[in-house]
């Protein structure tokens, strides 16, 4: 069988793509500070140079591996709520938030950590809120096509809302880093429907 020889640009984004998959494998392993560009080459089966033909710094890599996970996130909630609106919407993204969540508290607590480091650098936080921002807009686009489509008001502007549920979130990740059984079973889901319906979500929870 002959074999496929693959052009310069395609070769570049294969190893890219494999690049970013080994580094998001280190980087939830080993943590923003504890993983190393050596590390994640060895993980991509490359040499050191090939990762920095790709990436300037560890900082770039993991902005990358971001913005590639807020691309995911967004196809993944635009497809969820595909022919939904309304509450059963938002309950299939609650539902799916707090499976993600609890399934891979790892990229949270990464996140955080990125976090912290990079309020500490006024230029690799610009970037950080750059790539947050998207997140949130991504978010609050998909809240804001539910409540349109089912022609109501959400209880406060979309991008809040997305706000929010983010700080939810990351709240709930690291109370259950520090103990597991915090926040435990529906908690977080019912916490943030009363936020996503407002007084509808409280009326029919007093019935």
């Amino acid at each position: 069988m002959a074999t496929v020889r693959l052009s310069r640009v395609e070769q570049t984004e294969r190893n890219r793509a494999l690049v970013l998959s080994a580094a998001r494998r280190v980087f939830i392993e080993r943590g923003y500070h504890g993983a190393t560009l050596e590390q994640i080459a060895e993980e991509a089966g490359f040499s050191k140079g090939v990762v920095y033909s790709q990436f300037e710094s560890k900082a770039d890599l993991f902005l990358a591996l971001l913005e590639k996970r807020i691309e995911e996130r967004a196809r993944e909630n635009e497809e969820l709520i595909d022919g939904l609106s309304g509450e059963p919407g938002l309950a299939a993204m609650l539902e799916r938030f707090t499976q993600i969540s609890r399934a891979t508290p790892e990229w949270g607590l990464l996140l955080s950590e990125f976090r912290v480091h990079a309020a500490r650098n006024p230029e690799l936080n610009r970037r950080y809120a750059a790539a947050h921002a998207r997140t949130v807009e991504r978010l609050g686009e998909v809240l804001e096509t539910l409540y349109t489509r089912a022609g109501e008001k959400p209880p406060f502007p979309p991008p809040q809302l997305a706000e929010i549920v983010l700080a939810i979130g990351v709240g709930s990740e690291l109370e259950q880093a520090a103990n597991p059984d915090a926040l435990e079973g529906a908690l977080v889901a019912e916490l943030l429907a009363r936020v996503l319906l407002g007084d509808s979500h409280k009326t029919r929870r007093g019935k």
